[in-house]
């Protein structure tokens, strides 16, 4: 119960005990009063009447007596009126047998009136001997009428003024501990990553000294981690990125490269391209190193220009003159196309008074070879288009492994709309271990899908679904066919992956929550996992989240710092846990620069109350690092593999 209604109603109490005490001392008093009154009447009207009747009752005139008593009796004042005179042979009585009271019958029983009978003795002669006796008795209906009538107006006027008061009260408190309720609003919303400023100060001193200091708290607390945030992004951009281009540099591409390919759930093949920028030299001696940089920037903008899905390549400026590229999964002929376009988009962006040109060199590859065979394929095909007289790019000659698995973006779409017609998918759970065993029932689903025998992890053809509208389509069934799973009886917590796609569909999201709704306890053991993407820092998105961590166990980012994204949206969305990328993972224990992000990562999440998972965990070298750093979970075939579910 609130503040506010305990003091209300403690003050409403003591306001009802007040006035019912005023009403009872005033009733019982005017009781009392009218008693009294009916009493003195009685004996004042027995006195009188009794003078009255001397002379009549000594000349034994009975009519006269009926005469003057019915006078007296019959104004209807009086209950009882008797006269015995002469032994008993001169009597009169007048009593009224029954009456009926205009007071409530309840009234009458809780408050009865006294009407005691009052008698005048009456000397007949001047012996003394012969005496008549009178009694009277005043009838109380009128006074009923009256206490009643007294009654009901105090307790109409109490009434009205209790009304009045409690509504007085009731504002009033409300306008005094409005401060105290939005201070406590405040105090939650800071639970939820809220960080919100009380601009009215009450006048109240104490609750002003309070608000006060809950702004100072909550203004302290987001400054706290706004350092941190900042904190995190200034050293992501320093250690991993290039400050002229923006991109990453040669330390973040090699990690990529080396994560992608040890990677097993989302590596199929992938390509490598070296671009060279010649004559920068010679540029930067001619024009000048701001001039030699504009061109750096002109090479950048071809390869941002480049069509690519979210999270299916990587650019980064490896060196002086020296771009890469990684494309992750491409079709057939799609690594042949990205360079012509990158060479199309520097011939309309170049400046003719370059004196130099761009040259590229690509490689494929599968898992079959290490990332120093890679980058060594690559740079000697970039030197081989150096030395042709026109051709500005050489494809090294492409192995027949990774030929055989390179399907054309057709092949892939039928494939997948066959899948979706037949729900070709297998979904696989892989455990999450937590290292104070707290939620050890915490399992991720994978999703697969058959092709022609061989299953194929979900990154390699989610790219591919996203091109052709087909992702709802996907998210639709795995949600669908997991809280089935939930609904045989499980103790585990299953983290679903959920395309930004799906999210930003207002048909599925409509389909998702209704779905969960109707699960009711069922979807308390669905998680979904988002990976780290630039639309997250987007209102909507994050409303969406929202509405979605409510009907569900909760939230979580997965390839957490995979990219280069501020990570300032996380203070705006209700998460459960983070999933730091693979790349910052594999081979940590020997990585000083790694394990000192990592640890302002931990930093953060601290901050934020957020759990921090390690992906990618292989090894128990691995696995004993994460855990010193301050890891609470980690994932990877260390742990297991995933299980058919």
């Amino acid at each position: 119960m609130s503040l506010r209604k305990q003091i209300f109603i403690l003050i409403a109490i003591v306001i009802s005990l007040a006035y019912t005490g005023t009403l009872y001392i005033s009733v019982k008093s005017t009781q009392e009063y009218l008693n009294k009154q009916l009493a003195a009447h009685a004996q004042d009207t027995a006195t009188s009447l009794g003078l009255a009747l001397a002379p009549v009752i000594r000349d034994r005139d009975l009519a006269q007596a009926n005469s003057m008593i019915d006078v007296i009796f019959d104004r209807g004042y009086f209950n009882h009126i008797s006269l015995d005179a002469w032994q008993g042979s001169f009597r009169v009585e007048r009593k009224l047998e029954d009456w009926t009271a205009r007071s409530p019958a309840w009234f009458l029983k809780l408050l009865a009136l006294d009407t005691p009978l009052r008698s005048s003795e009456i000397f007949v002669d001047w012996t003394g001997k012969n005496k008549a006796l009178l009694l009277v008795s005043v009838h109380p209906g009128y006074a009923y009428d009256e206490l009643w009538k007294i009654t009901r107006n105090n307790m109409l006027w109490l009434l009205l003024i209790t009304v009045f008061i409690a509504l007085l009260v009731f504002y009033g408190l409300r306008s005094v501990l409005q401060p105290l309720l939005r201070t406590e609003q405040q105090a939650l919303a800071i639970a939820e990553k809220k960080y919100i400023l009380q601009d009215k100060l009450p006048q109240a001193r104490e609750l002003h000294n309070v608000v006060t200091a809950m702004n100072m708290m909550t203004q302290k607390v987001k400054e706290n981690i706004d350092i941190q945030v900042q904190h995190a992004n200034r050293y992501q951009k320093l250690a991993y990125h290039d400050s002229l281009t923006g991109l990453a540099n040669r330390r973040c591409y090699l990690a990529e490269v080396d994560d992608f390919v040890h990677n097993r759930e989302v590596f199929r093949n992938a390509a490598v391209l070296i671009i060279h920028l010649s004559g920068l030299s010679r540029a930067n001696d001619k024009y000048g190193y701001e001039y030699g940089d504009e061109a750096l920037i002109i090479v950048k903008k071809c390869l941002c220009s480049l069509d690519f899905t979210e999270g299916t390549q990587m650019m980064a400026r490896i060196g002086g003159s020296d771009f890469a590229l990684l494309l992750k999964n491409p079709y057939a002929n799609e690594s042949i196309s990205c360079i012509e376009n990158i060479l199309k988009e520097y011939i309309l962006r170049r400046d003719s008074k370059y004196p130099g040109d761009l040259f590229i060199g690509m490689t494929e590859f599968d898992y079959k070879k290490d990332m120093c065979t890679i980058l060594s394929e690559a740079d000697q095909a970039r030197r081989q288009a150096q030395s042709f007289a026109t051709k500005k790019w050489h494809h090294f000659e492409k192995s027949s492994a990774v030929s055989s698995v390179v399907k054309t973006a057709g092949e892939w779409r039928d494939l997948l709309v066959d899948a979706v017609d037949k729900g070709n998918f297998e979904l696989h759970v892989q455990t999450i271990k937590y290292f104070s065993h707290e939620h050890s029932n915490l399992v991720e689903v994978l999703l697969r899908m058959n092709d022609e025998g061989k299953s194929v992890p979900a990154s390699v053809f989610l790219p591919t679904a996203q091109d052709y509208g087909l992702l709802q389509n996907i998210d639709q069934f795995v949600v669908g066919r997991m809280l089935e799973v939930c609904k045989q009886g499980t103790n585990r917590f299953y983290a679903i992956n959920l395309s930004i796609s799906s999210l930003e569909d207002d048909a599925f999201m409509q389909w998702l929550l209704t779905s969960l709704d109707k699960a009711g306890d069922d979807a308390r053991q669905l998680i979904f996992e988002i990976a780290e993407c630039s639309q997250l820092k987007i209102p909507s998105i994050q409303d969406s989240l929202g509405k979605l961590a409510s009907a569900c166990a909760g939230i979580g980012i997965e390839r957490f710092a995979s990219g280069n994204y501020d990570f300032g949206y996380l203070m705006k969305l209700k998460l459960l846990y983070i999933k730091v990328s693979g790349l910052y993972i594999r081979g940590i224990e020997n990585d000083s620069e790694h394990q000192f992000y990592i640890k302002t990562l931990l930093q953060m999440a601290q901050n934020l109350e957020l759990d921090v998972i390690a992906e990618s965990v292989e090894t128990e070298a691995v696995a004993r690092m994460v855990e010193k750093l301050g890891f609470d979970a980690i994932q990877g075939y260390y742990v297991g593999h995933p299980q058919l579910i």
